[in-house]
């Protein structure tokens, strides 16, 4: 490096260090503006009392709507009025953190001549503290200040009034309702529910059963939806999650009575409810961390619990936008929101099912009987397993598939895209109207098909004679499909093309 090089990258160097400790100076000047700010700040404010919280024994708030005492007895705060009543604890918890200390952040006038100019002749608060070694504090809190500095206030007696913080009584707003302890939210996932049933007053019940070995429809999505229809049908298991992400808003909001009799059952409509909504789900411990192993897909490898949640709903509120309910479990009744609510309880089931009438799993087929015209059509589906074939990762069984129509080789590649496409295609457009008329049951086009895990029997049945057919699915008629789709899977499987170079070697 020549010397000249060298000056330069020396003069570059200082360069940098003069601008870091340009930044550097600006920095530190500007957090210390901040903090003499802050301590100006907390130097103006005017401290009207201060209480050791953990020593305040009583509390006594007094409003327009309430007058209520709080007192603790062996480390529990309860209503002197009412000692039965349970009083939530966090909400106590909440009041002594804005009373135990109250500053005032000015001193707006002394001995003032006419109190109502601040609505101190009738306070909109008023509180009183008392202390374990019988201290005690008041506080009257008045009206919100024009400039938006906080509320007038004055602590002990009226001869100064000050401007306390807005925040000072966000903590006492709490009603009767909220101040009562109420049960705890249950933990649901939607993934994590097993069962899902809603049992109106009037109408259809609804439920979903999920169980992916014993399900009736374990070949579908494991999800077995009943009572909605004359038969069990298959459910879709992404139309009940959503459903089941509402179960996660099941949040008691007040309380009505912690322990309703009779005569309160019937008032708000919990001795004969509108809906009872059963949920059974699990829950999965947690790891030290405090998450889940969502890596392991094993069920035997996660520690799980199952749980029962047990739901009333009673009548509307006077606003129509809450529920009275009750949960199994409590003697209390409580409020809920009505939008929750009826998201869960006003369920199109149609929307519910698995929209389609074969699941279409190629792997699993062993036969299809087409019948169109009069003529009936065999396809088999025969799988040998590859021995010492290279396995996947999942280490799953390798095999080779063989497939006839009518005795004849066809192209299996071909066969399974074309039997995946036109089952893909076949979806349920609606249930049957009772407005269209039908009296012709005959059949137009049927087909059954063996799986390894059971045999389907569909039935096309004549409709409107031009858009759609009604479609028969083991004995039950209640749906219609696309009248071209449903030819289209005719039409596109008998056209299956012949086998190349492929081998019977039944």
């Amino acid at each position: 490096m020549s010397k000249k090089t060298r000056q330069w990258v020396t003069i570059l160097g200082l360069f940098v260090l003069l601008v870091a400790a340009g930044v550097g100076y600006y920095a530190a000047s500007v957090h210390q503006n901040k903090k003499e700010k802050q301590e100006a700040k907390d130097e103006d404010q005017i401290t009207l009392y201060a209480m050791e919280q953990d020593q305040i024994c009583k509390i006594h708030l007094k409003t327009k709507d309430r007058d209520v005492t709080y007192a603790k007895e062996d480390s529990i705060w309860k209503d002197t009025s009412d000692k039965n009543y349970p009083v939530n604890q966090d909400y106590i918890s909440d009041m002594l953190n804005s009373l135990a200390t109250v500053s005032a952040s000015k001193l707006v006038v002394e001995n003032p001549t006419d109190l109502s100019e601040y609505q101190l002749d009738t306070p909109a608060y008023q509180i009183e503290l008392e202390d374990t070694q019988g201290n005690k504090n008041s506080l009257a809190i008045g009206l919100e200040s024009v400039a938006a500095e906080g509320y007038y206030a004055y602590a002990g007696n009226a001869d100064k009034i000050y401007t306390i913080s807005s925040n000072t009584t966000d903590a006492l707003d709490y009603t009767w309702g909220q101040m009562m302890e109420l049960p705890e939210e249950p933990d649901i996932t939607a993934a994590y529910v097993t069962a899902y049933s809603v049992t109106p007053k009037k109408g259809k019940a609804f439920e979903a059963v999920y169980n992916e070995k014993r399900a009736e429809y374990k070949d579908y999505d494991g999800w077995d939806i009943k009572k909605a229809y004359a038969k069990t049908m298959p459910g879709s298991s992404e139309a009940l999650q959503g459903l089941f992400g509402g179960l996660s808003s099941l949040t008691c909001q007040d309380g009505v009575s912690y322990r309703a009799t009779k005569k309160e059952k019937q008032k708000y409509g919990l001795d004969q409810p509108a809906y009872t909504i059963d949920v059974s789900y699990y829950t999965v411990e947690s790891d030290e961390d405090g998450t889940t192993d969502s890596t392991s897909t094993d069920e035997t490898e996660q520690k799980k619990t199952e749980h029962v949640y047990k739901l009333y709903v009673g009548s509307l509120d006077s606003s129509k936008e809450k529920y009275y309910v009750s949960v199994e479990g409590e003697k209390g009744i409580y409020r809920m929101s009505a939008d929750t609510i009826d998201g869960l309880v006003k369920i199109d089931a149609f929307s519910m099912l698995y929209q389609k009438p074969h699941a279409a799993k190629v792997d699993t087929l062993q036969k299809i009987v087409l019948t169109q015209n009069g003529k009936k059509h065999t396809i088999t589906f025969r799988k040998e397993e590859v021995k010492d074939a290279i396995k996947e990762d999942d280490e799953s069984t390798v095999y080779n598939y063989y497939v006839k129509l009518d005795g004849v080789d066809v192209d299996q590649e071909a066969f399974r895209n074309t039997y995946t496409s036109v089952f893909g295609d076949l979806v349920y457009r609606g249930e049957i109207s009772n407005k269209v008329k039908t009296t012709d049951n005959t059949p137009v086009e049927s087909i059954k098909i063996q799986t390894d895990d059971r045999v389907l029997s569909m039935k096309f049945l004549p409709y409107d004679g031009v858009n759609f057919y009604r479609i028969e699915v083991d004995g039950q008629c209640q749906f219609l499909v696309d009248k071209n789709v449903a030819d289209a899977v005719f039409t596109k499987l008998l056209a299956s093309e012949p086998a190349k170079d492929q081998t019977d070697k039944e």
